[in-house]
């Protein structure tokens, strides 16, 4: 059994943060881990170290921690406004009809570039649940009239309000909807 190591500064970053009905646990959490051995932490340090182990420079071990631990990584955004950057000022820095004839080559290849990126954002922002299909917009909205109508039966002039409530919605939903069609036009 291994001598488990307990801090002496409680607020050391480095403690286990499992907590009982007695407090936070006093134990040393496991290198790469939030928890101690006792509350099942996993040291990860090797594992760490020998991918960092593999890569060529200091300067890429330091690009892989500050990059592997940023959630944004997993949206596409901001490549695909690059990508839009980079075209535009291809065809911006082409003064000539020589050098624009010659730009499109690149042009073309960031336009591909781009494609692949928008679509993979989105097949990504689908399958971590981020999108939501028109189906479920119908749902949704249909349970918010439901909503509406629940909350004002019995009102002086019911009807007339429901009515008018509805059809902002709907102006809403379709705006909303059309906002949508003008963004993948211009694409």
């Amino acid at each position: 059994m291994r001598n488990m190591q307990r801090v002496t500064d409680l607020a050391d970053p480095r403690r286990c943060r499992a907590s009982s009905p007695s407090g936070q646990c006093l134990n040393v959490a496991e290198d790469g881990s939030e928890y101690c051995v006792c509350h099942q932490g996993v040291d990860r340090g090797p594992a760490r170290r020998l991918r960092k182990y593999q890569l060529a420079t200091a300067e890429d071990q330091g690009l892989l921690d500050r990059y592997s631990d940023d959630v944004e990584l997993k949206s596409l955004r901001e490549e695909i406004a690059l990508t839009r950057v980079i075209i535009q000022s291809i065809l911006r820095a082409a003064k000539t009809e020589v050098e624009k004839t010659n730009a499109y080559s690149k042009v073309n290849t960031h336009l591909l570039t781009l494609e692949r990126l928008v679509k993979t954002g989105h097949h990504l922002d689908q399958s971590l649940g981020l999108l939501v299909g028109k189906s479920e917009l119908l749902s949704l909205g249909k349970q918010l009239y439901r909503i509406v109508v629940d909350r004002l039966v019995g009102l002086p002039d019911y009807e007339r309000v429901v009515d008018a409530i509805i059809s902002d919605m709907d102006e809403a939903f379709h705006s909303v909807g059309n906002k949508q069609l003008e963004a993948d036009e211009s694409e």
